[in-house]
């Protein structure tokens, strides 16, 4: 389900170098928001500290409530940081759906 919503979110950063109109780029954000949120959540869940971080700076940095005015050439550098770090998020993660050996937090 994760690496799913990582290619769906990596999917539309990639779009977001096409021309496009307004609409999407504002539906992005939400989307984006939400989804790096999830994720942040879940990895809190999973007790991977590092990828809360991660997901939880890119949930404030893609925030469409309150965004961070960045210049277009440093959001187009962003996007493209952002693009390969869920790449190589997706092609090396330890993830196995089958695999339970992970404890939650109510195990403990």
């Amino acid at each position: 389900m994760n690496q799913l919503l990582k290619l769906i979110l990596t999917g539309i950063l990639i779009l977001c170098f096409l021309s496009m109109p307004y609409l999407f780029y504002r539906l992005s954000g939400y989307l984006l928001f939400v989804g790096f949120g999830w994720l942040a959540y879940d990895a809190f869940n999973k007790r991977n500290q590092t990828d809360v971080k991660i997901f939880a700076t890119l949930a404030i940095i893609y925030n469409p409530f309150f965004s961070i005015p960045f210049p277009n050439f440093l959001w187009l550098i962003i996007n493209t940081i952002v693009i390969i770090g869920m790449i190589l998020n997706i092609l090396f993660a330890e993830e196995n759906p089958y695999d339970n050996n992970f404890t939650k937090k109510d195990d403990l």
